[in-house]
C-alpha cells in the first residue's frame, strides 16, 4: 500500500545534501556580509575571556546569519497580511532613548510612551513619523506576547513593526507569529545597549527603512493627511 505523504518527503540522500547546502550557505553568507560581520569573531573572543555573564555577547556569525535569514523570510511572508491590517503598532527598543539620559518617557504597564523630549533622539523621530501615519508607538516590554495581545484587544486587527537588533528582532517576529499578529521589521544598524557594551550608547537605525514600510501600507502621507 502506498504511503500517504501530505507535505515534504525526505529522500535517502537528504542528510548529505542538507550538509552541503548548509556549508554553501555559511560560506557564501560570510563572504556576502563580510563587511557587516568583520568585528564579530574578535568581539566573541573578548567576551569569552571577560565573561560578563551576557550570553548575547558570545553570539557567533552563524547564528547572526541564521537570524538574518529568519527575519527576512518572516518579513516577506507577513508583508501582505501586514498591509491589509487596518491598524499599525510600532514597537521600539529602549536603547534608542539613550540619546537623552533624562528620558521623560511615560511608564505604562504595556509599554512606555515617548514624550518627544529631545528632538535629536531617534525615539522622538519614530514617534513623529508614526503620528503622520496615525500609528501607535511604544517601547518594547519583556513580556512581548502579552504586550502585543493587549494592543490587539485595544486597537483591533493590527500589524506590528518591530525595530530591534538582529537577535531580538527575529525572536520578536516569532513571538508575533505565535499570537497571530503579522509583523514586519527594521534592523538596528548597531546595538548600543548594555547587553553588548560596557559603556552603553544610543543605538541607531534607518528611519527611511521604517518609512518605506509605512508608505507601502498607507501611501505617501503628510502631517495634514486626514486618515
Amino acid at each position: 500500500m502506498e504511503k500517504r505523504i501530505p507535505t515534504y518527503h525526505l529522500g535517502d540522500d537528504f542528510r548529505s545534501r542538507l550538509d552541503k547546502f548548509t556549508d554553501l550557505m555559511l560560506e557564501e553568507g560570510f563572504e556576502f556580509f563580510s563587511d557587516e560581520f568583520r568585528r564579530i569573531d574578535n568581539y566573541v573572543k573578548t567576551a569569552l575571556v571577560d565573561d560578563h555573564g551576557e550570553s548575547m555577547r558570545t553570539t557567533d556569525k552563524a547564528t547572526y546569519l541564521m537570524e538574518l535569514l529568519s527575519f527576512r523570510i518572516m518579513d516577506r511572508r507577513d508583508r501582505e497580511s501586514f498591509n491589509s491590517a487596518p491598524k499599525t503598532l510600532i514597537v521600539m527598543p529602549d536603547c534608542l532613548s539613550l540619546h537623552n539620559p533624562k528620558c521623560e518617557k511615560t511608564d505604562t504597564l504595556y509599554g512606555d510612551v515617548c514624550k518627544r523630549c529631545v528632538r535629536s533622539c531617534q525615539a522622538c523621530g519614530i514617534t513623529e513619523l508614526a503620528a503622520k501615519y496615525r500609528c501607535k508607538v511604544v517601547f518594547s516590554k519583556r513580556k512581548l506576547s502579552r504586550q502585543l495581545e493587549h494592543y490587539r484587544e485595544m486597537m483591533g486587527r493590527l500589524g506590528v513593526i518591530g525595530v530591534a537588533c538582529i537577535k531580538m528582532l527575529a525572536e520578536g517576529m516569532r513571538t508575533a507569529a505565535d499570537v497571530g499578529i503579522p509583523a514586519r521589521g527594521v534592523l538596528l544598524n548597531f546595538s548600543g545597549c548594555e547587553h553588548w557594551n560596557d559603556q552603553p550608547c544610543a543605538s541607531d537605525f534607518s528611519m527611511a527603512w521604517l518609512e518605506d514600510i509605512l508608505r507601502e501600507k498607507y501611501g505617501i502621507c503628510s502631517e495634514k493627511t486626514d486618515r
